[in-house]
């Protein structure tokens, strides 16, 4: 396949780049920023917000994969980084509209679909039920979630007008290796709605190699996460201190935090950097 392949130059976008190189694709690498040491090959450097940028290159491409946004906009002008992110969003996708590329990858975010509530807090949890998954409700409460909700929702509009298959991954927070067992303390500013998510860089790529070649349609959204959480509790302790309340779609017992069923049925994708 050839891809184009947004945000070549961040840490998602490097080890997806090898592994799609690996597996023998050829990758057309875009980034803002020059080429980091160790990368793959070069980046191509451009402003994704640039709405005047043509790039034939792009017609005869199977699929692109845009990994291209800022990551937060803690500490950062809230302001900016929505009108960013949503604007090169657009951008993306009308591009990929003009050179008739059917098949496209967006990195949402977990915080599309969490509120803002930390450890340091006594509220309640605002998560509508358990065990989460990419089918949960977007409730963004910050300008980065926000602009990751409507990111969806352009990717979905896409999808219903011009024919895409379109796949949103809700990436959780995710490390270069897997989260070591044992870790029993919750320290201050923890997003608790997030439900202890992480994944790998690796495993992370390996559901967008998954997504980018099984047979789809239409629009998709997944929760790639680990099968188990971060906090190294039994699920039903977890639930009792930080989700006493919060509905348990199956009833209880809760097994656990994330349902990956829609991953592995329809990507054939499960984590395999679970063993910390």
């Amino acid at each position: 396949m050839q891809i184009i392949l947004t945000g070549a130059a961040g840490r998602l976008g490097q080890e997806t780049w090898r592994q799609l190189v690996a597996d023998g694709h050829q990758v057309e690498p875009i980034d803002v920023v020059p080429t980091p040491t160790g990368a793959p090959g070069i980046v191509r450097r451009e402003n994704l917000l640039d709405p005047t940028t043509v790039d034939a290159a792009w017609r005869g491409a199977d699929a692109v994969v845009h990994l291209a946004n800022h990551a937060t906009s803690y500490g950062l002008d809230g302001r900016m980084v929505f009108t960013e992110n949503v604007t090169m969003n657009f951008h993306v996708l009308e591009r990929a509209r003009l050179a008739d590329v059917k098949r496209f990858l967006f990195a949402s975010s977990v915080q599309a679909m969490r509120v803002e509530r930390f450890s340091q807090d006594d509220s309640p949890s605002q998560i509508r039920s358990l065990p989460l998954s990419g089918a949960s409700p977007a409730t963004p409460t910050n300008p980065y979630a926000l602009s990751k909700a409507l990111g969806e929702e352009q990717l979905r509009y896409f999808v219903q007008c011009h024919g895409f298959t379109g796949v949103a991954f809700r990436f959780p927070a995710l490390f270069p290796t897997p989260r070591p067992r044992g870790i029993t303390e919750v320290g201050p500013h923890v997003p608790l709605d997030e439900a202890f998510a992480w994944s790998t860089y690796a495993d992370a790529a390996r559901a967008i190699r998954h997504a980018l070649v099984r047979p789809l349609s239409g629009y998709r959204c997944y929760l790639p996460a680990s099968a188990r959480p971060w906090l190294d509790w039994p699920i039903e302790r977890i639930r009792e201190r930080y989700f006493p309340h919060v509905p348990i779609h199956g009833g209880l017992p809760l097994r656990s935090l994330i349902d990956l069923r829609a991953l592995a049925d329809e990507l054939d994708w499960r984590p395999q950097d679970d063993e910390g």
